[in-house]
C-alpha cells in the first residue's frame, strides 16, 4: 500500500494513522438466514482454507526462495514465472502475462553512506530512497535547509535558501501541506530543481535501525529529478535541532541500476463460469515488494492469498457462476502502475466486473472489508455474516484515507464495487516497507483466517443472483465525498490517465 501510506507513515505513527483512517459504520442489522446448499458450500470452502491452505507455503516461496520483488527486477521476474507455474498446477484456464511497460527500473547497487559534517562529524543512518538517480561521483555535500512545508508556494517563497542546499523534509513539512492531495505534494518535490536544490533528504517516520522505503518522489515509474537519501527518524529529529541552533552541512553518496522503458507482467489466470454472460469477479493483490525486507507482509502474504484461494476452489470442487478472475500486478509500489494498467487495457470490459477483492494488509487477523463508501456493497455483505461470523470477520469500514492506497482504487473510479480486506494492521505497519518485513513474522492461522474470507467473500459474489450497479461518474464522486477522499480522486485525476 503506497501513495496515502507513504504520506501517513511520514505524517503519523503507523498504528495511529491506521485508526485515524478507518471510520466504522453503524452496527448492521441482524442478517437473514442462508440458503442451505449456499451455505454448505461456503463452509465448505472455508473449511478447505483452514484445513489444507496453502498460502503460508506460497508466501515462504515468495519471501525465502524468491526473495525482495522490485518491480522489473529479475526477482520480480521470478516471482512472474512462479505464479505463471502455480496457477497451471492448479489447472487454472487463460493463464497468461499481460505486459506494460515501465519508464524505469530501480535498483541499489552500492550501500549507501551519509554523515553529518557540521557543527560535527556523525555517521547518517541512511538509504537510497526508491527511484531516486545514483549521487554524482564523490557524492552530494552541502549545507541543510528544512522546507517547512511542501506546497508550490512554500517552494517559491524560500527560493533563496533552496539554492545551493540539500532540502530536508519531515512529517511535520508533509502536515503542513495537504496530505490528500498526494501529487501536487509531489509537483512542489518537481520544482526544487530548477531552484538550485542539490538534493532531497526525506525524515522518514521510521527509527534509525529500520529506515521507511517509499519511492515518495516518483510514484510514476519515472526516476526522481533529483537524488534523494531517505533517512531515519533519530537522526531527522537531530537535524532539525541542530538547524535550529545555526548551519548544518551533510554528505551522502549511493548508486542505483537504472534501465529505461522496461516491460513487466501482471499474472492472469481464470475459473470460467458456469453462466456465459461474461460477468466475473476479480481476485487480486500485488506481486512486487521493497527490497530492504523480503516482503512477506507487503505483499508476499497478499499475492499468496490470491493464488491460494484460486487453489482452495479448485480443490473444493465447487463451480462459481459467473468466472473468477485472479490477477497478482505489478507497480503497485510505484504508483499502482499495474492496476492503472490492466483497467485501462480492460476498459469495455468493465461494466462486466461484478467485484473486485484485493489482498493488501499483510497477514493480521481479518475483520472484514473495507467498502470506500459503497453501502449497498454493505448490506450484500450482511447475507454471509453467518459464515463470516465464526471468523470474527463480519465488520464493515470506510476508510476514506487508505481509498487509493492499492489496487482496487483505479477500479473504485471506473464505478466498480471494490474491497480490500481490512484487518487490524498492527502487526503489518511495523514491518511496512521496513528490513523486518521478513517471513518470520507471518502468522499462519491468521494468514488462513484472511484468504478463508477472501475465498468465500469473493465466491458468494461470484454467485450471486445480480451484480450491483456500477456507479456512474456524479455517483462515484458524491461516494468518494462522503468518505473524504474527493481531494486526492481530483488530484490524482489531474496527473493520471485512468
Amino acid at each position: 500500500m503506497r501513495r496515502i501510506a507513504a504520506l501517513l507513515l511520514l505524517s503519523l505513527s503507523p498504528a495511529f494513522a491506521f485508526a485515524q483512517a478507518v471510520a466504522l459504520t453503524a452496527p448492521s442489522p441482524p442478517a437473514p438466514a442462508l440458503d442451505r446448499a449456499r451455505m454448505d458450500g461456503l463452509v465448505r470452502l472455508g473449511g478447505q482454507v483452514i484445513l489444507e491452505g496453502k498460502a503460508y507455503e506460497y508466501d515462504r516461496v515468495l519471501a525465502d526462495e524468491i526473495g525482495p520483488r522490485l518491480t522489473g527486477s529479475a526477482n520480480y521476474g521470478k516471482a512472474v514465472d512462479w505464479a505463471v507455474a502455480e496457477f497451471q498446477h492448479i489447472g487454472l484456464s487463460q493463464v497468461h502475462r499481460e505486459g506494460w511497460e515501465l519508464a524505469a527500473t530501480w535498483e541499489p547497487e552500492t550501500w549507501a553512506t551519509g554523515r553529518i559534517l557540521a557543527p560535527h562529524e556523525q555517521r547518517l543512518h541512511l538509504e537510497s530512497d526508491g527511484w531516486s538517480p545514483s549521487t554524482p561521483s564523490g557524492g552530494v555535500q552541502g549545507k541543510v535547509y528544512y522546507l517547512n512545508a511542501l506546497t508550490e508556494e512554500a517552494v517559491r517563497t524560500q527560493a533563496a535558501q533552496i539554492k545551493d542546499a540539500i532540502i530536508l523534509i519531515d512529517r511535520n513539512s508533509l502536515h503542513s501541506s495537504n496530505p490528500n492531495q498526494f501529487d501536487k505534494t509531489l509537483d512542489a518535490i518537481a520544482l526544487l530543481p530548477g531552484e538550485g536544490a542539490r538534493a532531497l533528504l526525506l525524515g522518514s517516520g521510521a527509527v534509525n535501525d529500520v529506515p521507511d522505503m517509499f519511492g515518495f518522489t516518483c510514484c510514476s515509474g519515472r526516476l526522481a529529478s533529483l537524488p534523494v537519501g531517505n533517512v531515519g527518524l533519530e537522526d531527522s529529529l537531530l537535524l532539525r535541532r541542530l538547524l535550529e541552533r545555526g548551519p548544518v552541512e551533510v554528505e551522502f553518496s549511493f548508486t542505483n541500476r537504472i534501465r529505461e522503458h522496461v516491460n513487466v507482467d501482471n499474472v492472469v489466470a481464470e475459473i470460467p463460469g458456469t453462466d456465459a454472460n461474461g460477468e466475473y469477479v476479480i481476485i487480486g493483490g500485488h506481486l512486487d515488494s521493497w527490497h530492504l525486507g523480503t516482503g512477506a507482509a507487503d505483499n508476499g502474504t497478499g499475492a499468496a492469498s490470491v493464488v491460494a484461494v484460486a487453489q482452495a476452489i479448485m480443490a473444493s470442487g465447487l463451480k462459481p457462476k459467473r468466472t473468477m478472475r485472479f490477477i497478482l500486478f505489478g507497480g503497485e509500489e510505484e504508483g499502482l502502475l499495474g492496476s492503472i494498467r490492466y483497467v485501462r487495457a480492460h476498459a469495455n470490459e468493465l461494466d462486466r466486473c461484478a467485484g473486485v477483492f484485493i489482498t493488501d494488509t499483510g497477514a493480521d487477523a481479518p475483520k472484514g472489508w473495507d467498502v470506500f463508501g459503497r453501502d449497498d456493497a454493505a448490506k450484500a455483505l450482511q447475507e454471509i455474516e453467518p459464515v463470516l461470523a465464526p471468523l470474527d470477520a463480519t465488520g464493515i469500514s470506510n476508510a476514506g484515507g487508505l481509498t487509493f492506497a492499492t489496487d482496487h482504487g483505479p477500479f473504485v473510479i471506473h464505478g466498480v464495487p471494490s474491497f480490500v480486506l481490512w484487518t487490524g494492521g498492527e502487526t503489518y505497519h511495523g514491518l511496512h516497507h521496513k528490513p523486518s518485513d521478513t517471513f518470520d513474522k507471518v502468522d499462519r492461522r491468521d494468514l488462513n483466517l484472511g484468504v478463508a474470507v477472501v475465498a468465500i467473500t469473493a465466491f458468494d459474489w461470484a454467485n450471486a443472483p445480480a451484480m450491483l450497479p456500477h456507479l456512474n461518474t456524479a455517483d462515484m464522486e458524491e461516494q468518494l465525498k462522503k468518505i473524504k477522499a474527493f481531494d486526492e480522486y481530483d488530484d490524482m485525476k489531474s496527473h493520471h490517465e485512468f
